[in-house]
């Protein structure tokens, strides 16, 4: 997932380039139009709706003429459609198109059901980017719409006859990406896993001396800021406190309001039993900070949640472990022999790999790979759905693991 609304124009990928980004009113946009400035819509809430959904939401009149768009921009308030349809009359939506990129809800949770709310209305059709995977949707908020005498498609249906089957194929992988978080959560019941890498041109971290600071641009920090604030947490290895002390809270403007946690892989439990003074306490409240730890070292701590588990080095049972303490994203930061276990055990789902342009060569660079290993190239780890976005003199390759 790119935060697409934090990118300006020419750094979006090429699927959206030349899409009309601020409409004007009754402005005519095409179909296809609408639900990719209703994907940039959805990316407006990054960091703030989870365990929710990003969503987004676009309105067309009866001649295709821009109404309005909406985002879910917080957990706990007002869905996209809500806020697309806010202000807007009967007389304005008679025959109008709604266009949103996941099923509307049908179910009453912390907000009313946007199925039924917009099944009162006088709108022609809606299309939905994906169905959504929680049981209580599940097909069931199309149905309701259709029930209404609402003409309701399915993105990928709708499309296909309407635009080529490399983009409508694109357009789905979008969809599918602006929700990964969501449908990783609901399909396979554990966190969203991103592992986050900057390096230089060929591939280090820094050099083997311990420097590191700075391969990357402070615009690539900032970014970065940002993928890590749309996470539930933050993920590092013990040898990353010791050496760099980190703060890992959130200092994009945008985030001073949010809190967010910080998992630290601590096999023995060396830093807790240490009592070493260390940024982390001061920055985070213990019910933010989780250590995992092996079982039988560490019994209690008041200075954060500690999670037990037989090795830290066996991650489908740390992530089982922060699954049950409400982690629902991962952002893992590293050092290398953390990233190396993630990609050796292919416990990851996408990778964030910012490339500064500098090279610091075999003899004294370090790299974020060295702890991998593969059989062949045929066995080696792939990527599907790449990205690549230049960031001021820099460049992020982003990228989904194949299965």
């Amino acid at each position: 997932m790119l935060p697409l609304a934090d990118l300006a124009p020419d750094q979006l990928p090429s699927f959206f380039q030349n899409l009309v980004l601020n409409p004007k009113s009754l402005e005519v946009l095409t179909d296809l139009q609408a639900m990719k400035l209703a994907l940039i819509e959805a990316s407006k809430g990054v960091g703030f709706v989870s365990p929710n959904p990003l969503v987004g939401c676009v309105i067309l009149d009866h001649r295709n003429r821009f109404l309005s768009r909406g985002f879910h921009s917080r957990v706990g308030e007002p869905h996209a459609e809500v806020e697309a349809l806010r202000g807007l009359s009967q007389e304005q939506l008679k025959g109008a198109k709604i266009f949103v990129t996941l099923e509307p809800c049908a179910h009453e949770g912390r907000t009313p059901s946007c199925a039924k709310a917009i099944a009162k209305l006088p709108i022609s059709e809606l299309i939905y980017g994906i169905q959504d995977p929680n049981p209580l949707v599940a097909g069931q908020g199309a149905e309701i719409l259709k029930s209404a005498g609402i003409n309701v498609h399915l993105s990928s249906e709708y499309f296909s006859d309407r635009i080529g089957q490399i983009e409508n194929d694109v357009l789905q992988t979008e969809l599918e990406s602006i929700c990964e978080h969501f449908l990783t959560n609901y399909q396979k019941q554990k966190p969203f896993v991103s592992i986050k890498i900057a390096s230089s041109l060929d591939g280090y971290l820094g050099l083997k001396s311990g420097e590191s600071q700075w391969i990357t641009s402070q615009a690539t920090r900032d970014f970065a800021q940002i993928l890590r604030a749309s996470h539930d947490a933050t993920l590092v290895g013990k040898n990353t406190v010791l050496k760099d002390d980190p703060k890992l809270d959130l200092r994009h403007p945008r985030f001073q309001s949010k809190k967010n946690k910080v998992v630290v892989l601590d096999s023995k439990g060396e830093i807790l039993k240490s009592k070493k003074a260390v940024q982390l306490f001061e920055r985070h409240s213990p019910e933010n900070l989780i250590w995992v730890v092996e079982e039988g070292f560490i019994a209690s701590e008041p200075r954060a949640q500690v999670l037990p588990v037989k090795r830290t080095t066996h991650l489908n049972e740390v992530l089982t472990g922060l699954w049950q303490l409400g982690v629902k994203s991962l952002f893992v930061e590293g050092g290398g022999q953390v990233l190396s276990s993630f990609i050796n055990e292919k416990s990851f789902d996408r990778l964030y790999l910012f490339q500064g342009p500098l090279l610091l060569g075999g003899q004294s660079g370090q790299s974020w790979s060295e702890g991998v290993k593969v059989a062949s190239i045929s066995s080696g780890i792939r990527l599907k759905n790449q990205r690549v976005i230049q960031l001021n003199e820099d460049l992020l390759i982003s990228g989904t693991k194949a299965e």
